[in-house]
């Protein structure tokens, strides 16, 4: 295993900082990685009564385009990943899930960021309350049945890969046992 030597913080920011560390390799090589350190996320797939899933648009500035996505967001300090699952569901659709199940947590990007996504599956649902960040608009909720969002990803519709690591993992964790 390389051996951090130092670390130096770059940016901190809102969202995420960026760290350069050092680390020294077996034959005694000192190099160099950028780190993005967002802290872990959490991604929930909300299923309705009809085995429909629901989803929201938004914009997203970085990639210039609106995306169709799930519910998702930073899991805070000190709090769950699945009580984070929760709130971003509430906060974007006004759903409240009565019964939350993890699928699975990833790193979606290893090389670069030590960010973690904690993926949900939501059903059972009572009313709540929109409560979006003051940077956040939601444009439009959409429900796809599910064999329509299990073609769509296999099409490579959504291109966010947790969103299709979501859907997937449900189709072989609960369709196609």
């Amino acid at each position: 295993m390389n051996k951090l030597i130092e670390e130096k913080i770059k940016f901190n920011g809102k969202r995420l900082k960026v760290i350069e560390k050092t680390y020294e390799n077996s034959e005694g090589k000192l190099y160099k990685r950028e780190c993005v350190e967002p802290g872990d996320s959490a991604l929930v797939m909300p299923i309705n009564e009809k085995n429909e899933a629901i989803f929201i648009k938004q914009l997203r500035e970085v990639i210039g385009k609106v995306e169709l996505e799930f519910p998702a967001g930073i899991v805070d300090k000190d709090e769950k990943p699945e009580d984070a699952a929760k709130r971003e569901l509430e906060e974007e659709t006004g759903i409240v899930a009565n019964s939350i199940e993890h699928l699975i947590t990833v790193y979606p990007s290893c090389g670069y960021t030590n960010e973690k996504v904690h993926i949900f599956v939501a059903k059972d649902f009572s009313k709540g309350k929109v409560n979006l960040d003051e940077d956040e608009e939601i444009l439009e909720i959409e429900k796809i049945p599910l064999d329509k969002c299990f073609e769509l990803a296999k099409e490579n519709y959504f291109e966010q890969a947790t969103l299709n690591l979501a859907i997937l993992m449900y189709y072989f964790k609960y369709i196609k046992k």
